[in-house]
């Protein structure tokens, strides 16, 4: 009996403490302020083993080469959550779904300006600083291939410290935005 009530107990705490065993997906600590809206059409409906491509815009090839990473990181990490998904790339002849992202930063700045009095005389002083993050931004869009009607539309915005970090760390910072982006993706 005493074994049942433990058990019981034991069981009780895990239930109300929302104890969760999987793996928690936690925001990197170079992102803040993360915001993800996601919006679906109700036609969208792509079975497991639906073919998918990305559109490649003429204007990606004259980018820097730091551009081209980043366009290359968001690409992977798509690639890899569409499989974790059931899609598999495809020719653009044999699509259901076209992939259409671009991504963005923002510079912020902190303008302070101070007045004072001396010697009878008033002076402003205006000092201007950069914040040591970006506002970053990534629209990833998914079009039927049929009707070529855009279906899905998901937008990730966060801020980014501008702290020198390795290719790892930028690599998990656009996993966590694509797998944040595509948690609401249709199947």
């Amino acid at each position: 009996m005493k074994k049942r009530f433990i058990f019981l107990i034991l069981a009780a705490v895990i239930v109300l403490s929302g104890c969760h065993f999987g793996k928690k997906d936690n925001v990197p600590q170079t992102l803040s302020n993360v915001n993800v809206t996601t919006s679906c059409s109700p036609a969208a409906k792509f079975p497991s083993g639906s073919k998918y491509a990305f559109v490649a815009f003429a204007a990606n090839q004259e980018q820097s080469d730091e551009v081209g990473q980043i366009d290359r990181r968001i690409q992977n990490a798509l690639s890899e959550e569409l499989k974790k998904k059931g899609f598999k790339p495809g020719e653009y002849t044999d699509i259901n779904f076209f992939v259409a992202y671009t991504f963005g930063l923002q510079q912020q700045i902190d303008v302070l300006v101070a007045k004072s009095k001396e010697q009878g005389n008033e002076w402003i002083s205006v000092v201007v600083a950069a914040r040591d993050y970006v506002n970053g931004a990534m629209l990833v869009q998914v079009i039927d291939a049929k009707s070529m009607e855009p279906v899905w539309l998901g937008v990730f915005n966060a801020d980014i410290q501008l702290a020198s970090v390795d290719e790892q760390t930028k690599q998990e910072r656009v996993g966590y935005a694509v797998r944040q982006l595509l948690r609401t993706f249709p199947q």
